[in-house]
């Protein structure tokens, strides 16, 4: 008998966790305001009236589904400007530029750092990079004296044919440099844009068409 009860109080605790009596509450003040509540008994001194809807199965949490795995995002490239939207405008010599003269020499050079970039020259100055100092004792020597490593940047001449859109990209970087220069550099910037917005508008590269002879 008592393994017959035992199994009673546990099937009933199994039906309880699946179902859920749902019961309405109709409280009524002194005043006769009347007011509905959902399983919350109405407070002392109320008129109570209640009334059980029946059983309401709960649903079970559906699993949740895996993550759909995503594409991953493309590498981004370095050193260049990217076209991600927009029309794309490409700039060409005028017409009337090619009478002038081909463009200085332009570079592509690259640092002992592996750092892309277009210079003026094939050889410019060598950077000094630091070296660890250590005492005698193997320790680092802080304060005890300096060294460095000369490192030499690699330069290429760009192809002729390659030069008006070598300088092109030339101008743009330095419109950009120019662009979020602070204070303390942006005399140093504005005069390097210059520079090369000058040699461009000198040469058959120039985008404009010259001015001509007696004209400012």
């Amino acid at each position: 008998m008592r393994r017959f009860v035992i199994a009673a109080v546990l099937l009933l605790a199994s039906l309880g966790a699946q179902a859920q009596e749902t019961v309405f509450y109709k409280c009524t003040d002194a005043k006769g305001n009347v007011s509905m509540q959902n399983g919350v008994p109405c407070a002392a001194g109320m008129k109570q009236e209640v009334k059980r809807i029946g059983e309401v199965r709960t649903v079970p949490v559906p699993a949740k589904k895996p993550a759909v795995a995503e594409a991953p995002e493309a590498k981004p490239e370095y050193g260049e400007f990217v076209m991600v939207r927009g029309p794309e405008v490409k700039r060409a010599p005028a017409p009337e530029a090619a009478a002038l003269p081909a463009p200085p020499a332009l570079f592509q050079c690259r640092t002992w750092e592996n750092k892309d970039y277009l210079g003026e020259t094939g050889t410019p100055e060598p950077t000094c990079a630091a070296l660890q100092v250590t005492g005698i004792d193997g320790s680092a020597a802080l304060g005890m004296g300096r060294a460095c490593e000369m490192k030499y940047d690699t330069c290429t001449a760009i192809p002729a044919e390659q030069l008006c859109a070598a300088w092109y990209r030339h101008l743009d970087d330095a419109e950009f440099k120019l662009k979020y220069a602070g204070d303390d550099s942006r005399p140093l910037r504005q005069a390097a844009f210059d520079a090369i917005d000058k040699k461009i508008k000198a040469s058959n590269c120039s985008t404009i068409a010259p001015a001509a002879p007696g004209t400012k």
